[in-house]
């Protein structure tokens, strides 16, 4: 017992983390719609979603059951074995959670729990069959069958409902609201926002009341026999109380029904998804207070009994969702996961996360096909008057891209209201619908509804959309095939198994935390770069040498360190500048995305700052793609086992490069302080650069005539030397923009 008991303590513990990865993944899909509205300030939006969750959880118990026998048929294992399947659950599903949120993917914990608890439970019941003499015609005997296709089916189909019913609904509104909120709340918020709460209220107390340890059978019946006499007074009772706050308190009556859509939403979020992090963990718990008061062998004891109903304890669920409130405040994953959706959803233009891709392009050609063929089904002055309902106001300029929301409060409300109702209903009816799936695909829907896909934008929001539903279909491949891998593993080696995937699991979450707490600190200081909201020529010049030096010091590293490991054939330390130089390139690439924003911000008639800008980071550009290109050089070469360059080559290498050096470091010293005092010497180091390397050149065409020079050597070299008198003339180039930069403004003021 000592054993198995010990077993339980380890089904709770990756139940914790379970949670605690989970949570930071599924955050995003009750806080989004808030966050994205700017409805209030984050700190108030955790309070009302923690409120949320920790009512929520205690709707939990009726949904267990679907771990316990929704999936597979318990009766078909002993305790020993039923074991290996919970613990082979777990531990998949804490590596595969951790993973998304470190790639900052919204997934389905649905979706990895159902899929998980098919591989582990087919895999070790096969084992078991193939060990009593029986194969793989047992199958049938070891999943619920029906119940499991009926789950899954329910969980794919909810993408499809979600994102119609969130299009339709959004559209409605658009319609009436238009984006002038301001006139039209005036004269329908009040009634909006009472049908909006109750129906939420409708769905979270009616529909989820029969789950709850909250509310005992007879009040259950009192509420159902009661049904549309609470609604009509719910109805009109709230759309006066919010009438009367509009009067009075001139409240916007929108964020009223965010802040408790947000709280709902949470709830619901709590009773449907509390399954899939301590499901099967209570079950293992059950089956463990069954079996001990057997008093039989583990392998003797049928698990039958495991089908029955059990009540989860109160304790469970009310601890469960206070370690769900505590990751919710400080847990930095969960914000990553959220950027996905906002940005996917939001509704202006501006940095793109995904890049376009054949699908993407071919639905929106087709969508686009599809809508021109309507509009000749329409009657003009219809078309038109529907255009007006969906004319955007004028952004502020004075607010900040931080500050300005994604999208206002009639989509957040939409998102909310549609969400909560499907979510509700599917776990009034004891269904694990994926609260991310509907989350998700209710945002795009609205977001689809409201417009926000324009040209400009809809090839790289589809592709978003696309990769995250591939990634869902990926979740349940991999969360398959991996917790039948593990439920191997555990069947043939028992505790030793245990121990071994235990220790593994630890390590992949201790390496991811690292991972992402780096790539966090990254993000941040890009993110501050370009960030201001309105910019004076002094701050635009700052920006630009800091960034540009920054670049300039970057590619002489690497570009001489590049050079030094092909002398010493250190193909590690090249692959390794390679990747560095990579994200570099891609970091530019981001905020090359946000320049056009950026100079719209700066001082109007300052065409010459503006130039500066987008001529430098295009010179920055072509400076990646040198030093990219002379590092991927030598890196193949010794890679690919070819000899070093001969003596005479090497020292032309080292001297070049140390010359590079000099003119790379004073160049970047006079951009930094703007001193152009050495302006001669470095446009005559520039011409000792570049005449060294046509010698060089030359030297080389001649040791190349002469058969001196193998084929793949010369490539080598006449490639390191070309790439080299880009870099020059790159640079050149680059401290001639803001020396030229500096003359025109001393000109300029000296007219003034």
């Amino acid at each position: 017992m000592n054993l198995y008991l010990i077993l339980i303590c380890v089904l709770f513990s990756l139940a914790i983390i379970d949670l605690i990865v989970g949570v930071s993944n599924d955050a995003v899909n009750f806080l989004n719609s808030a966050i994205g509205s700017k409805v209030a300030s984050f700190r108030t939006i955790l309070i009302v979603a923690s409120l949320g969750i920790l009512l929520g959880a205690s709707f939990s118990s009726g949904m267990m059951e679907v771990a316990r026998k929704g999936i597979f048929n318990p009766a078909f294992f002993t305790f020993d074995k039923i074991m290996i399947v919970f613990l082979a659950v777990m531990l998949t599903d804490i590596i595969l959670l951790d993973f998304y949120n470190t790639l900052g993917l919204p997934t389905s914990t649905t979706v990895s729990l159902v899929f998980e608890l098919l591989g582990g439970a087919l895999v070790t019941g096969l084992l078991i069959a193939y060990d009593s003499g029986y194969g793989f015609e047992k199958w049938d005997e070891i999943i619920n069958y029906s119940s499991a296709v009926t789950i899954v089916a329910g969980i794919f189909l909810s993408v499809f409902i979600s994102f119609i019913v969130g299009a339709i609904i959004q559209h409605i509104s658009r319609i009436v609201f238009t984006f002038d909120l301001n006139n039209n709340l005036r004269k329908y918020g009040a009634v909006f926002s009472g049908l909006a709460i109750t129906t939420i209220i409708y769905f979270l107390l009616i529909k989820g009341a029969n789950g709850s340890t909250l509310i005992n059978d007879q009040q259950t019946q009192w509420i159902m026999d009661h049904t549309w006499v609470i609604v009509v007074i719910s109805l009109v009772f709230w759309s006066i109380v919010i009438q009367v706050l509009m009067w009075w308190k001139k409240i916007n009556p929108l964020k009223v029904v965010v802040l408790l859509g947000t709280f709902s939403l949470a709830m619901a979020f709590a009773g449907n998804d509390l399954v899939n992090f301590i499901g099967v963990s209570v079950a293992g718990l059950i089956s463990f207070q069954t079996w001990a008061a057997s008093n039989l062998p583990a392998g003797d004891f049928n698990m039958a009994g495991l089908a029955q109903k059990v009540a989860t304890p109160s304790w469970i669920l009310f601890f469960s969702g206070v370690i769900m409130v505590i990751t919710l405040w400080t847990n930095a994953k969960s914000r990553k996961v959220s950027e996905t959706e906002v940005s996917l959803s939001r509704q202006d233009e501006g940095d793109e996360r995904f890049k376009a891709n054949f699908v993407s392009r071919g639905l929106v050609g087709v969508a686009i096909g599809v809508g021109k063929l309507a509009e000749t089904f329409v009657p003009k002055s219809w078309s038109e008057s529907l255009s007006r309902r969906f004319t955007k106001s004028a952004d502020d300029a004075t607010t900040s891209d931080k500050d300005k929301p994604s999208f206002d409060l009639i989509r957040a409300s939409v998102n909310l209201l549609v969400s909560s109702i499907l979510i509700a209903y599917a776990t009034s009816k004891k269904l694990p619908l994926s609260t991310t799936f509907v989350t998700f695909m209710v945002a795009m829907g609205t977001s689809f509804a409201d417009q926000a896909w324009g040209r400009e934008s809809a090839v790289y929001r589809v592709a978003g959309v696309v990769n995250v539903i591939a990634g869902w279909l990926t979740t349940a491949i991999v969360a398959f095939t991996t917790c039948g891998f593990f439920a191997l593993i555990l069947y043939k080696t028992g505790t030793v198994g245990v121990a071994s995937l235990v220790a593994v699991a630890g390590f992949l979450l201790v390496r991811s935390h690292i991972v992402f707490k780096r790539k966090t600190t990254e993000e941040e200081t890009s993110n501050k770069f370009l960030s201001r909201t309105v910019v004076n020529i002094q701050e635009v010049i700052d920006e630009s040498k800091i960034n540009t030096v920054k670049n300039l010091k970057t590619v002489m590293k690497v570009s001489s360190f590049s050079i030094k490991s092909l002398i010493i054939e250190n193909k590690e330390a090249l692959v390794k500048s390679r990747k560095e130089i990579q994200k570099l390139r891609a970091q530019n690439e981001k905020l090359h995305n946000k320049i056009i924003k950026y100079v719209k911000k700066i001082e109007k008639g300052n065409v010459a700052a503006g130039r500066l800008y987008i001529l430098v980071f295009d010179l920055v550009q072509d400076l990646y793609q040198s030093a990219y290109l002379l590092n991927e050089t030598c890196a193949s070469h010794v890679i690919n086992l070819h000899s070093p360059p001969k003596k005479k080559y090497i020292q032309t290498f080292n001297d070049l490069m140390k010359e590079l050096g000099i003119f790379i470091n004073i160049s970047a010293d006079s951009i930094e302080h703007l001193n152009f005092d050495k302006h001669d010497y470095l446009e005559n180091q520039k011409n000792r650069l570049l005449l060294t390397i046509n010698k060089k050149l030359d030297e080389m065409i001649v040791d190349i005539q002469a058969d001196d020079l193998g084929n793949r050597m010369a490539l080598l070299q006449t490639r390191i030397l070309l790439e080299t008198k880009d870099i020059v003339a790159v640079v050149h180039r680059m401290y001639h923009l803001y020396y030229e930069f500096v003359q025109h403004s001393v000109t300029t003021t000296e007219k003034d």
